[in-house]
């Protein structure tokens, strides 16, 4: 989105999000939600957002919007459901089947996951992409451009093998898919 104020590989794919959020989504909540820049977006819809982050230091850099409200949580632990929940480079900060869990239980029934994750890549099952490594630094480099707020960052520990088997196991019937920049993505509705 051109009016961002800056680009990153996670914004890279809040057009995607944003496409994938219920028309009948009243509610939403964005699990590791940053400096807020997807929450505000999904508030446009006209939908109560709540961004949550576990870090103090990414919320002081939030900034809000009518329907948004942001508070320092676990998801984990956040109490309620929700139409239409988003994480985004957020589940390799927890144990894999732990955070599924969680997010499967903050959707409410009929409602809508979308994660935007990172897996850990192997040379030997990820060999394809390696090609692709100086276009991913191009888009990286050229137009030098600002790239978000800091925030922490972890690399991730499980492979996307690992990713599909658990959701598989917890969010049957699950849509995974590699994406560019490292990322994949997921996409599940719970039943009504």
């Amino acid at each position: 989105m051109t009016r961002d104020p800056y680009w990153n590989h996670n914004t890279r794919y809040h057009p995607w999000l944003l496409a994938k959020a219920p028309t009948s989504a009243r509610t939403a909540l964005d699990v590791g939600c940053g400096d807020g820049l997807l929450a505000r977006k999904l508030a446009t819809g006209g939908r109560e957002v709540v961004g949550i982050d576990a870090d103090s230091g990414a919320l002081e850099q939030a900034s809000g919007a009518n329907g948004v409200r942001f508070e320092q949580a676990d998801f984990r632990e956040f109490p309620g459901t929700f139409d239409y929940v988003t994480a985004v480079a957020t589940l390799h900060h927890v144990p894999l089947v732990e955070g599924l869990t969680a997010l499967r239980r903050l959707v409410a029934p009929g409602g809508t996951l979308a994660v935007v994750g990172l897996w850990k890549m192997t040379p030997l099952r990820d060999a394809h992409y390696f090609p692709m490594l100086p276009l991913i630094w191009a888009i990286d480099h050229f137009p030098p451009r600002p790239s978000g707020p800091d925030v922490p960052l972890r690399d991730p520990v499980d492979t996307l093998d690992d990713i599909r088997k658990s959701a598989a196991a917890i969010l049957p019937g699950a849509r995974i898919r590699r994406r560019l920049m490292w990322r994949y993505t997921l996409l599940w509705q719970r039943p009504a």
